[in-house]
């Protein structure tokens, strides 16, 4: 009973159900989006499943805990601030593997965009944070936040299964981790999450509703895919890095987690964390899972 409550079987496990919602489903659907949202809610159910059969506390495992009204704003502020960030590290990555994402999303924003948000944004913002910031965290935290935060990140971007989404998404999942903790609530990183997802979805939405919007975008980006873009965004992304760092400290302070998150830097309070492994062969087994179909999905783009 051990191993089925372990963040390894977990994680195991939504690899598998994730694959054989997203084939399986496929091959009776041809919408992106509607198949998206069969997916999510199909890895809902099994979470819910998997904290019932454990017998997991809910409001623990997954910090269902309220906010400060004030965090609101900040976390709103703070899905803009790291955007630059984002976009650099986006960018950059696009220099080295294919972006296999982009074209399908404007594609499905153009002919459906309200099944776009919430198939894009919307749910995962809701679904993936209870995953990878509720369940996952939860259970490779082990009294050590900094790894905790690390492995889960790590697993929330190979489990995009590309190469170039993975370059952003461990980014993004650094600073939801640290939401987390900086608040003591999922909610938090579901807010940013979802925001930072919409956002985006708007802006490629206006931007493609005007032809001359759109000439100066696909231009953008052909000149963008090069050093001189990344270091164009550098500028940016380094006071948005500046902004998040303070929006953080202020988010830790109004929920009362401030001084608990200073004794990160203590070496003496880090010593005294708990050695107990918190990763197994299962997680790896799911990484490694990840990353050959991250492989596979990086050649099957050459070729084709």
């Amino acid at each position: 009973m051990r191993y089925f409550k372990s963040v390894g079987f977990f994680s195991l496990c939504y690899v598998l159900i994730f694959l054989c919602f997203s084939m399986g489903i496929s091959i009776f659907f041809s919408n992106g989006p509607l198949l998206s949202i069969i997916t999510y809610a199909g890895l809902l159910c099994y979470i819910i499943i998997y904290m019932i059969f454990t017998g997991k506390d809910f409001r623990k495992t997954l910090r269902l805990h309220k906010i400060h009204p004030v965090s609101i704003l900040l976390l709103i502020l703070l899905a803009f601030t790291i955007r630059p960030a984002a976009g650099l590290i986006s960018v950059a990555g696009q220099m080295f593997f294919h972006d296999i994402t982009t074209s399908s999303i404007t594609k499905g924003i153009m002919q459906n965009f309200p099944l776009m948000l919430i198939s894009t944004a919307l749910l995962p913002g809701i679904v993936e944070e209870l995953i990878f910031r509720g369940v996952v965290y939860s259970g490779l935290r082990k009294g050590n936040p900094i790894k905790g935060i690390f492995f889960s990140a790590l697993f929330f971007g190979l489990a995009h299964m590309n190469f170039q989404q993975f370059c952003y998404a461990f980014f993004l999942g650094l600073v939801f981790g640290l939401v987390v903790e900086a608040s003591d609530s999922i909610f938090s990183s579901m807010i940013v999450h979802g925001i930072f997802n919409g956002s985006s979805l708007v802006a490629s939405y206006i931007l493609n509703k005007f032809s001359i919007l759109s000439e100066m975008t696909q231009t953008a980006a052909s000149d963008s895919t090069s050093w001189i873009g990344v270091i164009s965004i550098l500028p940016a992304a380094l006071i948005g890095l500046i902004l998040s760092f303070f929006l953080l400290i202020a988010l830790a302070y109004f929920n009362g987690r401030l001084g608990y998150m200073k004794t990160w830097l203590s070496r003496d309070v880090r010593k005294s964390w708990p050695k107990e492994r918190a990763t197994s062969t299962s997680y790896f087994a799911a990484l490694i899972i990840c990353f050959i179909l991250s492989i596979l999905v990086e050649i099957s783009v050459s070729m084709f």
